[in-house]
């Protein structure tokens, strides 16, 4: 047998080690939960159940258009859960894409670099791996960024002798990045055709006219997409532009306004419910910065001018540039029908596209300082992982106690969420939580936001549902240490809702208290519960 160098051998306990630690907190407790990674899951196990034959399930809902880029992540669950439980399955797929993330950004850096930094880009690649996308279940998206990381390391090997085999792998690398996300696809088809240009000037024409036509079979699906996007009122990008357009300083804090991985609230600490401003010293945005910092003073000695800006480097110098000005200048989002946190995407891009670029040189130091910095954030980011996984179990004990009243006379459930207190993380699954009661019954679950939307993979098969789900998941959850008008805009859209849909809900399940809410939903639900459990009432309808 063959024996791996002892190189390989320390890289990939490197590797190891680094997903068993940060994925540690989620196998640590009976139940883990995360927001959009639970509507996934629900609308996994509706497509399951479509394909079937249930028809309960197809009177309500049915497939979307093929054409939905969302998709990938929602099929990886699909196969999940043809073997392991819903809760077993959340916690398979989210060690398993941010394993691949880890993965991907080792083989980016050795495509391109070769060994050298292999160990610290694993360290980067499990730094930014904790992020804010795969915290909230944001499978599509770290799916089609990991499909983009492979697949641009393996067209920079395959530029200089493309042909119809690799024309044909890259077509089927592009369709499974689409099918997961239309940014992450956007991205990627750019950053092929600039490494194209980027090759030797008698290979230029070869990889361009290739790359093309591996694109060839994406075409249609992009249009035909762009077609349904009317059904969600056209595509409507939204600016928050600085108070005064003409600030080079304004629209530079907007790349520190799209941190895509803080866990935790900056002001916060894990395990204890301090705030103070210091700990926004803590957060990982700014040690990354950090970190890059010395990485780029470290290549600045390691590198020679020309080696920088060869035909090798500045292709991804260019990306790691087009992605800042991307997080600086494109529009927060597409509208509330189609997607948002664009600037976030393109900045963690930003961070991605900055893997090839850093060397060592002979700064021993400057290197160990920077590898200190990349293990505090991976430290820092699974303490508050722990944090988040302890409380979301003592979370999903008292709602999902809720169970036990739960029978054939619920044909339909819908959850109030009234939280007492500000959240101290940026992902808040008692939200979605109710989904889980769609499991395994043939009962609505309501609070699905995705079936009410055209961009996901099942949607809700009455129009009317459709914008039902829609206008309940948009008003059915309250802050109530907020007050003032955006309080009562979000009572009066969840009155607004209940009088034109509350025959719609058999079963009501509120968590929390307060009186402003309990008015409306008293006017069509028993105020006696069947249950309650502190924080927890299930109330049927009159």
């Amino acid at each position: 047998m063959k024996h791996f160098p002892s190189g390989s051998s320390r890289v990939f306990l490197i590797f190891l080690i680094l997903i068993i630690f940060a994925c540690a907190p989620i196998w640590a407790f009976e139940y883990f939960f995360n927001l959009d990674g639970t509507a996934h899951l629900h609308s996994a196990h509706l497509m399951l159940e479509l394909l079937n034959g249930n028809p309960q399930i197809s009177e309500i809902y049915a497939f979307n258009s093929f054409a939905i880029p969302n998709a990938s992540g929602h099929w990886l669950l699909v196969l999940l859960l043809n073997f392991f439980s819903p809760i077993l399955v959340t916690r398979i797929v989210m060690t398993l894409i941010f394993a691949a993330f880890v993965a991907s950004i080792g083989w980016f850096r050795f495509k391109i670099a070769g060994r050298e930094g292999l160990g610290t880009s694993l360290l980067i690649g499990a730094a930014i791996g904790l992020n804010w996308f795969w915290f909230m279940g944001f499978y599509n998206f770290m799916i089609g960024i990991t499909g983009l990381i492979l697949t641009l390391g393996l067209f920079y090997a395959w530029r200089e002798s493309m042909n119809w085999k690799r024309s044909i792998i890259l077509s089927a690398l592009f369709l499974i990045v689409y099918f997961s996300h239309l940014i992450s696809f956007g991205i990627l088809a750019g950053s092929v055709f600039l490494l194209s240009l980027f090759a030797e000037r008698q290979n230029v024409k070869k990889a361009l006219i290739w790359s093309l036509a591996a694109l060839l079979p994406v075409l249609p699906l992009v249009y035909i997409y762009k077609t349904l996007t009317t059904s969600g009122g056209g595509i409507s990008p939204e600016w928050q532009t600085p108070e005064n357009p003409w600030s080079i300083s304004g629209w530079f804090y907007r790349i520190g306004t799209a941190d895509p991985l803080q866990l935790i609230g900056e002001r916060m600490f894990p395990f204890t419910m301090l705030q103070s401003e210091y700990f926004r010293l803590l957060a990982p945005i700014l040690w990354i910065l950090i970190t890059f910092l010395l990485l780029t003073a470290v290549t600045a000695f390691a590198f020679r001018k020309q080696q920088l800006f060869s035909k090798k480097y500045v292709p991804f110098v260019l990306l790691f540039v087009f992605s800042i000005l991307a997080t600086m200048f494109s529009p927060d989002s597409f509208g509330f029908n189609h997607g948002g946190y664009i600037r976030e995407r393109f900045l963690f891009c930003t961070l991605i596209f900055f893997v090839p670029l850093f060397r060592f040189g002979n700064s021993v130091w400057l290197k160990k300082i920077a590898q200190f910095c990349l293990l505090f954030i991976i430290i820092y980011q699974t303490t508050a992982l722990w944090d988040f996984a302890a409380q979301t179990n003592s979370e999903a004990k008292e709602f999902l106690s809720a169970e036990m009243v739960l029978n054939e006379s619920d044909k339909s459930v819908a959850s109030v969420i009234l939280m007492a207190e500000a959240p101290r993380f940026y992902s808040r699954p008692v939200a979605q939580m109710s989904d889980y009661f769609g499991f395994e019954r043939n009962i609505i679950a309501w609070d699905n936001y995705e079936i009410g939307h055209y961009i996901f993979p099942i949607i809700a098969k009455d129009p009317a549902n459709r914008q039902f789900v829609l206008d309940y998941t948009n008003a059915n959850m309250f802050y109530l240490s907020v007050s003032g008008k955006k309080f009562d805009d979000t009572l009066a859209g969840f009155d607004e809702c209940l009088k034109n849909n509350h025959e719609k809900i058999t079963t009501l399940i509120v968590w929390g208290n307060d009186a402003r809410v309990e008015k409306v939903i008293n006017q069509w639900f028993i105020d006696e519960p069947v249950f309650s459990n502190d924080r927890v009432r299930v109330l049927r309808h009159r």
